[in-house]
């Protein structure tokens, strides 16, 4: 995958959503809003009041009610506009108290967020290695045991982002995925502590 770059502005919803309809119309045509969701893994709650903060930006995006903003979800695959002629490309994440929705005008696009652990998973080496690969292990592995839950959920959350830009799920490394990944250009996100967070976009786009 690319390398970092500066972060992207994440606009909380519904206080900044004129600063991500700016992005939206503009040269970037890209933006992420987010919202406070429950403290809980249990998600219903945030999907609800995240999709309605997506209909209702893309409704002032496209001059329509946000009740009539057609979004399609099927189980593993990315959430679809279902509106001909648009080319919109929608990613979501959720951690405990945080949703985040990415809206890329003209092609595919991928977000993922996490809520960073005070420590390190105890199984993190496994998880990098089946994950991540043995690069981004052994990367891992020489950051101080301190830094290592931030740097970890740095790791995983481009390597969620990137596969949601594919349309893939989540998978194990390897080296053909890898080569796939690196076709995605991945930027950190502007996130309150303990969040961390990063966006995905590809090169071709």
């Amino acid at each position: 995958m690319g390398g970092l770059s500066a972060p992207v502005a994440v606009h909380v919803w519904p206080d900044c959503v004129d600063l991500a309809l700016a992005e939206l119309r503009s040269a970037r045509a890209l933006t992420v809003i987010r919202i406070a969701a429950p403290e809980t893994t249990i998600r219903s709650t945030a999907r609800a009041q995240l999709r309605g903060a997506l209909c209702d930006t893309l409704g002032s995006l496209l001059e329509r009610p946000a009740a009539s903003i057609p979004l399609i979800s099927q189980p593993g695959l990315p959430l679809e506009l279902d509106l001909p002629g648009t080319r919109i490309g929608l990613s979501l994440s959720h951690a405990e108290g945080l949703s985040v929705a990415a809206l890329h005008v003209g092609g595919p696009v991928g977000v993922d967020v996490m809520r960073v652990l005070p420590e390190a998973l105890p199984d993190w080496a496994a998880v990098a290695q089946d994950y991540l690969g043995p690069q981004a292990c052994d990367q891992l592995a020489a950051v101080a045991p301190a830094q290592r839950a931030w740097a970890f959920a740095q790791a995983w959350t481009r390597w969620e982002a990137g596969l949601k830009c594919l349309g893939l799920a989540l998978t194990e490394w390897t080296p053909g995925l890898a080569q796939r990944l690196a076709l995605c250009r991945i930027t950190p996100l502007a996130l309150p502590a303990p969040y961390c967070g990063a966006l995905a976009t590809q090169r071709s786009a």
